[in-house]
């Protein structure tokens, strides 16, 4: 008796809902802006960026929800007023957060081995929280007003995946990331584009 109700228990197929870790690079592009003529560019770094995905297969495609996370930091502004540049150092660096939360479509291409490509593409929204700051630059202290922006932000990937042991992968991927446009404090800056590179373990269950 209890074998009849057991078996069918232990036959069932995987849900197709799995959840993704992973961490990474993002190489993040200069941020610009500007106030009227005068230009600004921010030299920022490559900050490492983590993630955490929560999603679903249907045959060769996946629908999922992404989230992620790095902090950026500039040590160096130029500032373009009539053709002519200067560089300032910023001290200290000068920081900003920024998440994402997107929605992600996925193409899978299985074959006959172990490794699986696919492509993505996905929509949402990036907040990039700039708090209230005290820098100096070229010998002058400056105070920050923060900020808390929510842009409309669009991603696309292509990577592969790897079938460690059943239920269980590894992935890496290479993204592109793009977050709109916004103004703050009359200071108006261009969108910003980010490459990642990421990788890490997708568990289905």
């Amino acid at each position: 008796l209890f074998g009849s109700f057991a078996s069918p228990t232990f036959a069932e197929e995987p849900s197709g809902f799995y959840l993704s870790l992973g961490g990474g690079i993002n190489f993040l592009g200069d941020i610009d802006s500007s106030v009227g003529v005068i230009e600004g560019t921010y030299d920022t770094d490559n900050p490492l960026q983590y993630s955490l995905a929560i999603g679903k297969e249907f045959d060769d495609w996946r629908l999922e929800f992404n989230y992620a996370g790095a902090t950026i930091s500039s040590d160096s502004v130029t500032v373009t007023a009539g053709g002519n540049g200067v560089t300032a150092a910023l001290s200290p660096d000068l920081e900003a957060d920024v998440s994402s939360y997107m929605i992600y479509a996925y193409k899978d291409f299985p074959g006959d081995t172990k490794l699986t490509p696919y492509i993505g593409g996905g929509l949402g929204i990036s907040t990039f929280e700039f708090p209230a700051q005290s820098v100096t630059a070229g010998g002058v202290t400056l105070q920050l007003q923060g900020t808390d922006e929510q842009l409309f932000t669009f991603g696309l990937k292509a990577g592969i995946d790897y079938e460690i042991v059943e239920n269980t992968s590894l992935y890496s991927e290479l993204g592109f990331v793009n977050l709109a446009s916004f103004e703050t404090d009359g200071e108006e800056f261009d969108s910003i584009n980010s490459f990642v590179v990421s990788a890490g373990l997708r568990f289905t269950f």
